[in-house]
């Protein structure tokens, strides 16, 4: 059924927070994390493809505050995410590091930054959590018909099938 795929994939996009929360742990602890493990770009992340295709499609009077507050809680994320992800891969390597494929390591106060980072990105991650659970428990309160009859709904005819 429609709904509880639209529900199956909220659940996915909250489960990439949690994996890119871990990925960040392991960065800021000392790890060597692979630059391609990240994506600096919101709308390219997991939660940024399923909250600006999918999410919004169903803002209605019950749920348009809980979308708000889950855009407002995302951009506070990434905005500390993309610092985090700038100490570490975002400044320029000189040339013979390159050729020797040797990578700049950051400095002792650059990674004491990405660690208070990582610290505030943390009630983020939990307070993102939350506010897609309440929209999970509003969406799946919500009648399918309603569901269906959303007009924000892609393709009406095929949701209601």
């Amino acid at each position: 059924m429609v709904k509880e795929r639209y529900v199956r994939n909220m659940q996915q996009a909250r489960t990439s927070i949690v994996r890119q929360l871990h990925t960040l742990k392991l960065l800021v602890s000392g790890l060597d994390i692979d630059k391609s493990h990240f994506t600096p770009k919101l709308t390219e992340t997991a939660f940024g493809k399923w909250f600006y295709s999918e999410a919004l499609l169903f803002s209605s009077e019950t749920s348009r505050n809980c979308l708000k507050d889950i855009e407002k809680s995302l951009l506070e994320f990434h905005t500390h995410f993309t610092e985090i992800y700038t100490l570490y891969y975002g400044r320029r390597t000189c040339l013979l590091l390159m050729l020797l494929r040797i990578k700049r390591r950051p400095s002792a106060a650059e990674k004491a930054a990405a660690q208070q980072l990582y610290e505030k990105i943390i009630p983020l991650s939990d307070r993102l959590k939350q506010q897609v659970n309440r929209l999970a428990v509003i969406l799946e309160k919500m009648p399918t018909e309603a569901f269906c009859e959303l007009s924000h709904t892609p393709d009406n005819r095929r949701l209601s099938a």
